[in-house]
């Protein structure tokens, strides 16, 4: 029910997202439980227009299906993000603000990894009417940037999002860095000719504001970026102020202005060739940005076939490519850069490796298609393909899922020929998949440490001879308690003790049940450990705690063994007056355990010493007071068993 509700704009951002960090190289089970961020830009929410249209039907989830603020948190909650999380709605810019936002949180230290996206599916007609009111729709269904013809935009679909990191710790950490953003900053119109109508010197001022936080002067050549990816909509109004706002922020003197005319600043729009996707538009234009600088071409613009005049005057600087162009020659030194609405860009690097190529994906179906797609990808990459660069992103920077199958190539075209083997074989069922539980999935575990009461003659023995570890780390703590001084040094060994047959056990006794307990429990820990089972969290009952300690890291194994060794010492020597004391599990309710406790019987002979449950209570108390309770509850149909101790813990033998 809840996915029936869900707007599809979560459904794709969940999958964007998601490529998005593993083209980053990123694992997910490396982000779970960390301060990694999520902006979201968003303008438009058709899913919602479409569930009110009849109240009396909406669907149960459709508070949390289609409110934008859930957008963002849907992408934290599925990933188990813990950074700030945040829906961004500035119309036209919101991913760009988004995007704003996301490198405000790296700077400031919200998070280490932060993820900037947008969103914006058409579902609806209302959006179109609203803004053909408005003219802002092109009649033809063109977004033709600084045409004359131009007469509106076409509104466009997309879903992106772009990882980021501080450049520091994306070098530290060996990542391949698609671009830099040495700086951003947002302003706001305030009050122009009309709420809607833009400003071409709050424009300007954007511009010079973001050069001069990256240190660089957009006057001069050497800082100024090569290609300008302009907001280009294509509409009267804004064109030719984007146009002059550009122009006068990178040449405020354009009379004096010597630049070659054949290295004039390219500006162009990606609204041209997939529409104005809105609340995406700002990292579509980022995207395109990007993918230039890393080819080295521009990009052209579709649908311009004469300038518009009011540009006209601009063009000695400016120039609108109209097929691709290669990227502009460059004084040694001097970086490439993009400008996409004053955001600036730099070169990439790489990282390098030599492993086997593994593949994974969450359904063997996934699998097959992933094989397929690497088939595909090895064709045009045959001759150039670094094998150790694609060996390393597949193990080292790919989620790990469930499904996965290994190959060993030794070439490009043998991987190649390689993967039309497996793919093969998945049709005739012969795949060579290994299928396990990923530890994406693998839940939190939560350590429980008993206390006495739980053990048996020969609980350790299995352990100890299955594994050879055991028995070493058993010597280890008989070592550490032959390193006491003599008075406390015990007599007996741990070894012998876990594997005395029941006849010859003494378990019973608290000097020597406490110890082992507690020896069995940190041998166990570190079984679990050695085969990559951490605990979580821990919780201790009883004499449990001190088990439970060490798990948390709190004490040493040497220390734990010798505490429970101590307290086990000091217990036997507790008592009431020379009575013996006994315990006793009983089936009842705490107020039932108080009354019997209360009873003119067994006051202050026995008491409740833990409460396990609602329906399950430990009674501590006089050997005998605990054995003749045990008979009447017995008697009554109540479940009583006395525990194997032979003292009264928790309780006033203690």
């Amino acid at each position: 029910r809840e996915a029936l509700a869900m707007d599809p704009q979560q459904r794709v951002l969940l999958e964007t997202v998601y490529e998005a960090v593993e083209a980053a190289g990123l694992r997910l089970e490396d982000l779970r439980g960390s301060p990694t961020g999520i902006f979201c830009g968003v303008m438009c929410d058709d899913y919602q227009t479409i569930q009110q249209r009849d109240v009396s039907e909406l669907p149960h989830y459709t508070a949390t299906g289609t409110a934008r603020s859930i957008t963002s948190n849907r992408v934290s909650y599925f990933f188990d993000w813990h950074g700030p999380s945040m829906t961004i709605d500035t119309a036209c810019s919101s991913s760009l603000v988004a995007l704003h936002l996301a490198a405000k949180a790296l700077h400031d230290g919200e998070c280490r990894v932060v993820v900037a996206s947008g969103t914006n599916l058409i579902l609806a007609p209302n959006m179109y009417i609203s803004e053909s009111k408005l003219s802002m729709l092109s009649p033809h269904g063109r977004s033709r940037m600084w045409d004359a013809g131009a007469d509106g935009y076409a509104r466009g679909e997309g879903v992106a999002a772009v990882a980021l990191k501080r450049l520091s710790d994306a070098i530290a950490d060996g990542d391949a860095i698609e671009c830099i953003i040495p700086a951003t900053h947002i302003n706001q119109d305030g009050r122009s000719m009309g709420i809607t109508m833009p400003s071409s010197t709050a424009q300007t001022d954007l511009i010079r504001s973001t050069y001069r936080k990256a240190g660089l002067d957009p006057a001069n050549p050497r800082d100024r970026c090569q290609y300008f990816e302009a907001h280009g909509t294509g509409t009267p109004a804004g064109d030719p102020q984007e146009a002059s706002a550009i122009h006068a922020a990178f040449f405020p003197n354009p009379v004096d202005d010597k630049s070659d005319p054949d290295n004039r600043l390219f500006v162009g729009s990606a609204k041209t060739v997939v529409g104005h996707t809105e609340g995406t538009a700002g990292l579509a234009a980022l995207i395109k940005g990007v993918m230039s600088l890393q080819h080295g071409v521009v990009a052209p613009n579709l649908h311009f076939e004469r300038l518009n005049p009011a540009i006209e005057p601009y063009t000695r600087q400016l120039r609108v490519p109209t097929d691709c162009q290669p990227w502009p020659q460059l004084p040694e030194g001097t970086p490439r850069r993009v400008s996409v609405n004053s955001f600036g860009f730099g070169d990439n690097n790489e990282w390098d490796g030599i492993i086997p190529f593994v593949f994974t994906a969450p359904s063997d179906k996934a699998l097959g298609n992933v094989l397929t797609a690497y088939v595909d990808y090895l064709d045009g990459q045959q001759p150039t393909a670094n094998l150790g660069d694609l060996a390393w992103t597949l193990y080292r920077r790919r989620t790990t899922f469930s499904h996965r199958v290994a190959l060993w190539a030794a070439s490009a075209r043998d991987l190649q020929n390689r993967l039309r083997e497996e793919v093969a074989r998945r049709g005739s069922n012969q795949a060579s998949t290994v299928i396990s539980k990923p530890r994406t999935d693998r839940p939190k575990v939560l350590g429980v440490f008993t206390g006495q009461g739980a053990q048996w003659a020969q609980m350790g023995l299995d352990l100890v001879q299955r594994s050879p570890d055991a028995e070493k780390w058993l010597t280890t703590l008989q070592m550490a308690l032959d390193g006491l001084p003599d008075e406390y040094r015990p007599a007996y060994s741990i070894l012998d003790e876990l594997c005395a047959e029941s006849e010859k056990s003494r378990l019973h006794l608290a000097e020597i049940s406490q110890p082992l307990c507690t020896a069995v429990q940190i041998v166990l820990v570190k079984f679990l450990r050695s085969l990559g089972i951490d605990l979580n969290a821990v919780v201790g009952h009883s004499s449990g705690e001190i088990a439970a300690a060490y798990a948390a890291g709190i004490v040493s194994e040497i220390e734990a063994i010798r505490i429970a060794h101590l307290r086990g010492h000091v217990t036997s020597l507790a008592g009431c007056n020379g009575q013996p004391g006994s315990m006793l599990a009983v089936g009842m309710s705490p107020d039932e355990a108080d009354q019997v406790c209360q009873s003119a019987v067994y006051t202050g002979r026995i008491k409740p010493a833990a409460v396990n449950s609602s329906s399950s209570i430990t009674l501590s108390g006089d050997a005998d007071a605990i054995v003749a309770l045990e008979a009447q509850l017995k008697d009554e149909g109540i479940f009583a068993r006395r525990l194997k101790v032979n003292m009264a813990y928790h309780s006033h033998h203690m």
